[in-house]
């Protein structure tokens, strides 16, 4: 099944709708403002069907939960070149571009989702998510909003409108030459 995902939705909202090709609402998912760690994930009929939420601080692990069952964990993201994930309880293995949101993910070297960046419709950017297993919709769903919010592009230039980073900033080469 192949699921969309504004990026906007996924940058600045509290609110997220997850819709399918025909453009139907299929998830809305919430994130708390006193509790960023907590994404909620409701159907159609605004029932919980599951959350990604912080499990303990110290070791930074995030939990899973379907249906309140926990279904799967996820250790200490590395903020730095984020190649590889590893998602505890159900053994998938992320593995791509994640923080440009192009990764696929895999259990025992079968493909269950992937994750590829896209333009929707009017032009808007966002990602797509393809789920090979009507199971996984939920997490995998979860998973993917997690990634592309709290991983952070590695390299990102700094801006210029930042002053005191650019030590000499307004000061040319020509300057010190003609002295």
């Amino acid at each position: 099944m192949n699921l969309y995902i504004r990026t906007a939705d996924l940058l600045s909202g509290n609110v997220m709708v997850i819709s399918d090709k025909n453009k139907e609402t299929v998830f809305i998912a919430s994130r708390d403002k006193e509790n960023p760690f907590l994404i909620q994930l409701f159907n159609r009929l605004n029932e919980k069907v599951a959350e990604i939420k912080l499990k303990n601080s110290f070791l930074k692990i995030f939990s899973i939960e379907v249906n309140g069952q926990e279904v799967a964990t996820i250790n200490t993201i590395p903020m730095v070149e984020v190649k590889y994930v590893h998602i505890g309880i159900l053994n998938w293995n992320i593995m791509g571009n994640i923080p440009m949101s192009n990764y696929h993910v895999k259990s025992k070297h079968e493909i269950v989702m992937e994750v590829c960046p896209m333009i929707l419709s009017l032009g808007q950017p966002g990602i797509q998510l393809i789920i090979n297993n009507i199971d996984d919709l939920e997490c995998g769903t979860l998973i993917a909003i997690f990634l592309n919010k709290y991983i952070k592009l590695p390299g990102k230039p700094l801006d210029d409108s930042l002053s005191g980073l650019h030590g000499h900033r307004g000061l040319s080469y020509l300057n010190f030459k003609n002295k």
